[in-house]
């Protein structure tokens, strides 16, 4: 395949990510979400994984698209509920770790990963039974990238996003000065940003509804987004006290629907 195009932005997107993955040693995979009997609904990481991709598989037969794939760890994942998975990315490098794991794991059979961009997908048209992106939108142009999902989404076919979203009060403050000087937002592979990624907006969730309306969406993360001062304090600690807290906003965000606006992670479903 001849490589597309890459505007300005895809290119500095492309430089960074192929460093970023020859610095990052990928994890070994934990298939715990799918294969074992636990659930965690108060993590969005989770909620996607191990509910609502397993809530639609229903055959062997199903084509799925991890829609920027990185290193393939979640393609693997989809692969062993039962999926044909298919990932792309914008990094060579991080679509030669894919099928590195893929064989690793004995999945190379039902993993298919190559090089794309999200704005011009080169797949047919009504292909995939499911499409899955995890913290992707904030990186790329929204409306071409949703399109293009629409294309190759065959009808009656769902759509799976999990992503950051500003929130009232918090963002702005976030956004000033002082808080860009005591939580840094400029390009990083230490802290994983890039230098185009923005969180989405309620004018892209606007965007989003007016290309697909049937789109539900679900909050999470109201007191839990604060874990980076976790990590920044004590790092050994951040798991369990993240976990905590998690339960914690779910249960408020259930029991306070005012709040959910506040919630700065969302879970996006939207059917063809």
């Amino acid at each position: 395949m001849t490589e597309p195009y890459l505007t300005e932005r895809q290119q500095r997107e492309k430089q960074y990510y192929e460093e970023y993955s020859r610095r990052t040693v990928p994890p070994e995979i934990s298939f715990d979400p799918i294969l074992g009997h636990e659930r965690r609904p108060w993590n969005p990481y989770w909620f996607v994984v191990s509910e609502l991709v397993m809530r639609h598989f229903t055959s062997k037969d199903q084509k799925l698209l991890d829609f920027g794939c990185g290193p393939g760890i979640y393609s693997l994942q989809f692969a062993r509920i039962g999926y044909e998975a298919f990932g792309f990315d914008i990094a060579s490098h991080n679509i030669t770790v894919a099928k590195r794991l893929a064989e690793q794991y004995g999945l190379e059979d039902r993993t298919h990963f190559a090089f794309g961009i999200t704005e011009q997908l080169d797949y047919p048209c009504e292909y995939f039974d499911v499409v899955v992106g995890i913290d992707i939108l904030h990186h790329i142009e929204i409306a071409q990238s949703v399109k293009e999902c629409l294309r190759v989404l065959k009808r009656g076919g769902v759509m799976i996003f999990k992503e950051p979203i500003e929130v009232p009060i918090f963002d702005p403050l976030r956004n000033t000065r002082l808080g860009k000087w005591l939580f840094p937002k400029t390009m990083s592979f230490e802290r994983h940003i890039t230098a185009d990624e923005r969180k989405l907006t309620a004018d892209d969730l606007k965007t989003i509804r007016e290309l697909c309306p049937d789109l539900s969406i679900r909050r999470f993360r109201l007191f839990s987004r604060l874990d980076a001062m976790y990590r920044n304090n004590n790092a050994k600690q951040s798991p369990p006290i993240l976990a905590m807290v998690e339960k914690v906003d779910e249960r408020v965000l259930r029991a306070f629907p005012f709040l959910r606006p506040f919630g700065g992670e969302i879970v996006l479903t939207l059917r063809k």
